[in-house]
């Protein structure tokens, strides 16, 4: 003869295969959580390698043409001055030394701003082979957990789809204003949807929910143990009881 199932021991089945997916897939997600927050470093990495590089190119072209323009003025230097040697009034001669005294000036301001922007270039540059060093070192750690994520799946994938179509039928048995019930108490507690009930004090009668802790009123107690087709729940927590059969039966014999 076929053992008759109650609905207590049928949500009880569900709670454990609920468990059983939920901690498989906290394995996989686990792992895939990793892969995306090293992946998204090593974009920030990267990113910032290449705004570093746009910069460190951008100061050498400065560079290079401050030298230009300190070699055009220090050309045009050179020309006056070979001028001024066959000029023959002082007004012509003064206005090319006047010209020359500020091409020096010139000269000498462009010569520091390429110092400057050169120190700024070598700076761009430590900092650009850091990060690159940086992404190249955070790369190995993306390839590491794109292992870990095909090892989890190879590991847990089989065993997480059978968990998977056992919990779907196990909960095709369930009513489905309980199971509407149940699924929301699951998003809600993380998966602990079902509250054991545990013995504090027999002689007393006091019992509690180690979902929440909080006492129960014997009523409940009672209803959960002789009522095995009734879905009772803690009054504190609303997670849906259950008692342990040994602890039941213990009850049960006294």
């Amino acid at each position: 003869m076929e053992t008759r199932v109650s609905l207590q021991e049928k949500l009880y089945d569900l709670f454990l295969l609920d468990q059983q997916v939920r901690g498989l897939r906290t394995r996989l997600d686990a792992a895939t959580r990793r892969l995306t927050l090293q992946d998204k470093k090593l974009g920030q990495l990267r990113q910032q390698q290449a705004e570093l590089a746009d910069q460190f190119k951008h100061a050498q072209a400065e560079v290079s043409t401050l030298e230009h323009q300190s070699n055009d003025a220090e050309e045009r230097v050179t020309k006056l001055r070979e001028q001024m040697n066959s000029v023959r009034n002082n007004k012509e001669y003064s206005a090319m030394l006047v010209e020359v005294n500020t091409l020096k000036d010139e000269k000498s301001k462009l010569e520091d701003q390429a110092l400057a922007k050169m120190s700024t270039s070598d700076d761009l540059k430590q900092r650009l082979e850091d990060v690159k060093t940086q992404a190249d070192t955070q790369a190995k750690l993306v390839e590491s957990a794109k292992t870990e994520v095909i090892n989890a799946k190879n590991e847990v994938g089989v065993q997480l789809n059978d968990a998977t179509e056992k919990r779907e039928a196990a909960a095709s048995l369930i009513p489905a204003d309980i199971l509407a019930t149940f699924e929301r108490l699951a998003d809600h507690y993380d998966g602990e949807t079902m509250g054991q009930i545990e013995e504090q004090d027999r002689r007393r009668r006091e019992y509690t929910c180690n979902g929440c802790y909080m006492e129960l009123p014997i009523e409940r107690v009672n209803a959960v143990m002789v009522k095995p087709d009734t879905l009772v729940t803690c009054p504190s927590c609303n997670r849906f009881l259950y008692i342990k059969q040994e602890l039941k039966a213990e009850i049960g014999a006294k």
